[in-house]
């Protein structure tokens, strides 16, 4: 063979070794492309899973699973038959923002009760009067008194509701108070969980307890009394400064 047919040779192997060489990087490259894509497309898959694990309506999830009765904080929209957007709350039952004490016991005593014990310390602007045990649902009722005019009732509820959870218990103070605009659960010094419930109307702020015994409690206050007494109590602060 002589020497330019050698040289032919050596060029198209050159040609042929520098095709092949090209064509691995490439495919090399696109191997590369691919896995990272695939790892990419499985990371986001896993954080859309972490994501929907500990986004905001998993945590309300596993917060009712962890409180006791919790089930409400999550359901209180369904709960009732009638509940009124904005109810007109102005004392309890028959007992009105702005009655004095006589009133007060003089409507007890159309209620067939018999005694009450009443509390009005001298120099004091605050007075109340306690029914004990005024029907089988209620141990004890509270009307308290500020410039003798009523602004505040608590309502403690007797064994007859011992049994019944939080939901159904509820249930019918939605029908009177319309939706809570809060619900929360606290723990009490002996790590037992205490469930709240609050209500906001135009006269009215109104709070739900239920206690780790069992019990309930109500406390309904009047707005405008509140207000006065934190004006009040803002301009002893600032006198006192």
């Amino acid at each position: 063979m002589n020497d330019k047919i050698k040289m032919i040779v050596l060029g198209l192997g050159a040609v042929v070794g520098s095709f092949v060489l090209f064509m691995l990087i490439f495919w090399f490259v696109l191997q590369s492309r691919t896995g990272s894509a695939a790892g990419e497309s499985a990371g986001q898959t896993a954080e859309g899973a972490v994501a929907a694990e500990t986004g905001p309506e998993a945590q309300v999830s596993s917060r009712s699973k962890r409180v006791p009765g919790g089930e409400v904080l999550s359901n209180a929209d369904v709960l009732g038959e009638d509940i009124p957007l904005e109810p007109k709350v102005e004392g309890y039952g028959w007992a009105k923002w702005g009655m004095n004490i006589d009133e007060v016991k003089g409507l007890l005593q159309q209620d067939g009760v018999k005694a009450v014990e009443e509390y009005a310390p001298e120099n004091s602007d605050f007075a109340s009067v306690a029914v004990l045990n005024p029907d089988q649902e209620r141990f004890k009722v509270e009307y308290q008194f500020y410039n003798k005019n009523l602004f505040h009732v608590e309502v403690y509820y007797s064994d007859y509701y011992k049994t019944s959870s939080f939901n159904a218990f509820m249930a019918p103070l939605m029908g009177k108070y319309g939706r809570p605009y809060e619900q929360s659960a606290t723990v009490d010094e002996l790590g037992k969980i205490i469930l709240h419930a609050k209500w906001d109307t135009e006269d009215s702020l109104i709070e739900l307890v239920s206690y780790p015994n069992g019990h309930y409690a109500l406390f309904i206050s009047s707005q405008t009394t509140l207000i006065q007494l934190m004006d009040l109590r803002k301009t002893q602060e600032r006198l006192n400064l």
